[in-house]
């Protein structure tokens, strides 16, 4: 609106103050005069240029205004400013709420459980011997010595060398700590060595587990780490896969019970995420023994094993029965 004040002033002051120039020009000069033929077509330009920099603006300016008017008739025709603000933005939450009701799942995310008890099938004992001796090689005689008398023993309770393996064996240098009396100085001095060498026999004889102890403690195996009652891989894998839809049906179960007083229904599963985990029942048992101790007929009791499975599922909901 500036420019177009400022552009008409101009022009109509020039016109004013310079119409004998003009009058000159376009009239007492030949019409072919180049300064005639020169001011005609600067003043067209001049001209042009002007109409095409106000023309858009007055458009713009022209459908404003229009459509202020639209809505200043709208407004006094049927409702105030405040009733046309509210009812935009209650079409703009429509519009939120419908958009977004599409893409939010809702969800109930619940753990289901199942475990079953049931006997073991498998026996593992750990046990071996610990022998001191000056030198590292006659440890190891020692060593080998009891515990070969060991293994012949169990071979002769139906126990097979392929149910034994070596768990542990180690050669340990044997060391006295002193502080010497003349420099004050801690030192130490090579004594001898120590040899440990422990086994596993893994058996399912489970009524043998009495006999098993006794035969390796008479041989003079000194160390009995652990004794234990446990189910075989495959067992446990069979019984495990057994309680994998039980424990679904448990989660489900739950959910259906949680969403049932809020009017909603499972429509769906977003995931699922099973864990399983068997608990053993060991039987504690003394961890070494002196070579003269004899465990007679040794009592062993084994107890049921509990195997649990959890599944953890994300189910989809909906919000209407």
């Amino acid at each position: 609106m500036v420019f177009d004040f400022l552009f008409y002033y101009t022009m109509i002051n020039l016109l004013i103050n310079h119409t004998s120039s003009f009058y000159v020009i376009f009239f007492c000069t030949p019409l072919l005069n180049p300064l005639n033929i020169a001011a005609i077509v600067g003043l067209v330009l001049v001209l042009a240029f002007a109409v095409v920099l106000i023309q858009p603006e007055n458009n713009a300016e022209s459908q404003n205004d229009d459509i202020n008017e639209m809505i200043k008739s709208e407004i006094h025709g049927s409702m105030s400013f405040d009733d046309v603000h509210s009812s935009m933005m209650d079409k703009h939450h429509s519009m939120i709420k419908s958009l977004t009701s599409d893409t939010i799942e809702h969800t109930i995310s619940v753990t289901g459980t199942a475990q079953k008890s049931v006997e073991p099938n498998l026996l593992v004992i750990e046990f071996g011997v610990e022998t001191n001796d000056d030198t590292a090689k006659s440890a190891l005689n020692s060593n080998s010595d009891l515990l070969s008398n060991a293994i012949s023993k169990l071979n002769s309770l139906g126990i097979s060398d392929d149910d034994l393996s070596t768990s542990r064996f180690t050669i340990t240098p044997l060391y006295d700590y002193y502080q010497d009396k003349e420099t004050g100085r801690h030192t130490s001095e090579l004594i001898g060595y120590q040899v440990t060498n422990l086994l596993t026999v893994k058996t399912e004889k489970l009524d043998l587990a009495a006999d098993i102890l006794d035969s390796v403690v008479s041989s003079g195996v000194n160390k009995v780490n652990s004794v234990s009652f446990t189910v075989s891989p495959q067992y446990y894998s069979t019984v495990k896969d057994s309680l994998i839809e039980d424990a679904i049906q448990n989660a489900k179960s739950k959910a259906e019970n949680a969403l049932s007083p809020l009017d909603q229904k499972i429509i769906g599963v977003q995931s699922i995420t099973l864990d399983d985990f068997a608990v053993p029942t060991f039987t504690p048992m003394m961890r070494a023994f002196a070579e003269d101790v004899s465990f007679g007929s040794t009592p062993v009791f084994s107890s049921d094993i509990t195997i649990s499975t959890s599944a953890k599922i994300v189910f989809l909901i909906s919000n209407h029965l």
